[in-house]
């Protein structure tokens, strides 16, 4: 039985899809990744979809095609990033792939589609783009809707939103309470949030704070928190934010700027319970 594959629909129905899927990984990641990389990687996805061209393969080499594009897209939508954090992005839409096919699969069920072709892990829907980019938006909802059901049963009482303000700039983040937080600043004895120093880049120049030898930080909002932890000791870079609001209601905390590997990819601050205590 031949069929008529149209490329630009094709390209143009994967382009929509796999920046849904990415979107999808970036949200149940938390990773924060600006449009155009999503955009930058769902291109990438749409040139894999190209291989739906090619005479059918063993279902290992399909295998390898789909783990390959899986990889690519990941990598185009958010490199740089830990090797660690880099296998579960790419795991994590490998999975939301085919969590995405099976629920096109059953809503397709009931349209009963009169063109459909499966080739080397690739699909074609002969239905117009219209129909398919609704159901490519409910399919995307349903996954959002699992995601955060899944999300309520990590322990929802050990998390709080944190809003920043400084420089201009407002940042809407998500904290995970730790009590084995108990930083201080030695000056003023305020409570200290640590966060990733990436997600603070446009509100000052995160290079000069993790700089702890520059002179420049001499006088300036800039404060070192010396810190003891399983691995050692030292001190670690903190500034205090305009203002900062703890569910809502505003605190007063200096916020220590650490590296990405020291933070686990769900969380993006770590805030002291005696903060949380002093904010009810």
């Amino acid at each position: 039985m031949k069929y008529t594959i149209y490329l630009d629909v094709l390209l143009c129905i994967n382009l929509i899809t796999d920046y849904l899927l990415l979107l999808s990984v970036d949200r149940y990641r938390h990773l924060h990744t600006k449009p155009l990389r999503l955009f930058f990687g769902s291109l990438a996805g749409a040139a894999g979809a190209l291989v739906i061209l090619l005479p059918p393969m063993p279902w290992w080499l399909s295998w390898t095609v789909s783990v390959a594009e899986a990889l690519v897209m990941t990598a185009a939508a958010f490199l740089p990033m830990r090797l660690s954090a880099y296998c579960k992005a790419s795991v994590c839409l490998f999975v939301t792939s085919f969590c995405y096919c099976g629920v096109m699969t059953a809503i397709l069920g009931i349209f009963s589609p009169k063109a459909l072709v499966v080739r080397n892990s690739t699909v074609y829907i002969g239905i117009s783009p219209l129909l398919l980019v609704i159901l490519t938006l409910i399919s995307y909802f349903v996954l959002k809707a699992a995601a955060m059901l899944t999300e309520r049963r990590k322990a929802p009482a050990a998390n709080c939103q944190i809003k920043i303000c400084h420089n201009g700039k407002t940042l809407a983040l998500q904290g995970m309470v730790d009590t084995g937080n108990t930083l201080h600043e030695p000056f003023s004895g305020e409570c200290v949030i640590v966060g990733k120093e990436r997600l603070f880049r446009e509100m000052l120049d995160v290079r000069k704070c993790m700089n702890s030898d520059s002179k420049e930080m001499i006088g300036s909002n800039i404060r070192l928190v010396p810190y003891r932890s399983v691995g050692g000791s030292g001190v670690i870079p903190a500034f205090k934010p305009s203002k900062i609001y703890l569910d809502q209601t505003e605190v007063s905390a200096y916020l220590a700027l650490c590296r990405e590997e020291y933070l686990t990819d769900e969380c993006e601050l770590l805030v002291p319970a005696e903060l949380l205590r002093k904010g009810s």
